[in-house]
């Protein structure tokens, strides 16, 4: 069972995958060692997967995000896709997704050519009939504030 100190440490760490546990303890009242013990605790249930890090992607070169909704022209041939996603270091996220799109790639790109030849790979070499791209304007926080 997940309480409300585990609500708290997992909000923070969230936010903040590399604070300290005497930092991540102050802010949810806890010791340094309980807090340990805590965090260790949800890794081992699987309620923690991984602790990872925020990229500014402008500042690697790639500052446009886009949103490429994808239909296979076989919807059962799904390895095209998956082998173009997994070597394309443009493509951040892929998901295989219910509704009349099968398939929805986050990406970022240099620039509106990169984009023209992403969507011309997806095409080409990855088993796509048909794209809908949508550039991202703004990104809104989803967080919580901190505790």
């Amino acid at each position: 069972m997940i309480d409300d100190i585990d609500r708290r440490i997992i909000r923070v760490l969230e936010r903040e995958a590399r604070i300290t546990n005497a930092a991540l303890g102050a802010r949810v009242g806890l010791s340094p060692n309980a807090t340990g013990v805590r965090v260790q605790r949800l890794v081992d249930r699987g309620v923690i997967t991984g602790f990872g890090a925020h990229l500014d992607m402008g500042t690697l070169g790639r500052p446009m995000e886009a949103i490429i909704d994808c239909w296979l022209r076989q919807p059962d041939e799904r390895d095209p896709i998956a082998d173009l996603v997994a070597d394309d270091d443009r493509v951040v996220e892929a998901i295989h997704i219910t509704g009349n799109v099968d398939f929805r790639l986050r990406v970022f790109v240099e620039s509106a050519e990169d984009l023209n030849d992403l969507l011309t790979a997806l095409r080409t070499s990855a088993g796509v009939s048909q794209t809908d791209t949508h550039l991202v304007l703004q990104r809104l926080s989803t967080q919580a504030a901190p505790s």
